[in-house]
């Protein structure tokens, strides 16, 4: 799996969880949580679109390695949230 896809997995598996956590009555810190989470999948959804559009332009006016550190970046940055996700969702069915 390549960097764009691995993101656009992860980026499936936010929105995913971030649905799921809709169904459950959170209290106000956790709905707080979930609503920041949602806002920095959703920025960095445009960004992801961007980048793709870029990296199929074979990367015009991008350096690959710079490219690849900015989807590096993303990746972690995706890790982190669907990882704060699972927590919100483990805390929700308890």
């Amino acid at each position: 799996m390549d960097m764009l896809e691995r993101i656009v997995h992860l980026l499936i598996e936010a929105l995913s969880k971030a649905r799921e956590l809709t169904t459950f009555k959170l209290d106000s810190e956790s709905s707080k949580r979930a609503a920041e989470l949602m806002k920095r999948v959703t920025e960095n959804q445009k960004s992801i679109q961007a980048l793709i559009r870029v990296s199929e332009g074979n990367g015009k006016g991008l350096e690959k390695a710079e490219l690849d550190t900015v989807l590096d970046d993303l990746i972690r940055t995706f890790e982190d949230t669907n990882k704060k996700l699972d927590q919100l969702l483990a805390k929700a069915k308890a």
